[in-house]
């Protein structure tokens, strides 16, 4: 697969730079020069940083797709009184090390 070098300013969704439209969403992609107020792609060491500094709330940064990992850890933290959080932020640091780039790189944003 050819690297992605630009994103498609409606869904987020990387693209090739000769794609003229969006897979994703049929959206044109226009030149690859990036809209005003255009989203970054999404970053590992970003999502380790916040595991390791904020716990389970780093399920937050990819809401769209950790959305139950991030309400059942708040639940049984709450359940327990917090007795649970230990093992939720051992579990959010070793969940975000363990994906690929790739994985954030092509997070829809928006």
């Amino acid at each position: 697969m050819p690297p992605i070098t630009k994103f498609c300013p409606s869904c987020g969704n990387g693209l090739v730079a000769a794609a003229a439209i969006c897979p994703n969403c049929g959206s044109p992609a226009g030149g690859g020069t990036p809209t005003v107020g255009a989203l970054e792609p999404k970053v590992k060491s970003t999502a380790i940083l916040l595991a390791v500094f904020l716990g389970f709330f780093t399920w937050l940064y990819t809401y769209k797709r950790d959305a139950t990992k991030f309400w059942v850890a708040l639940g049984v933290s709450f359940v327990t009184m917090g007795m649970a959080g230990l093992v939720f932020w051992i579990w959010a640091i070793i969940d975000s090390a363990m994906k690929t780039d790739e994985y954030y790189a092509n997070f829809p944003n928006g």
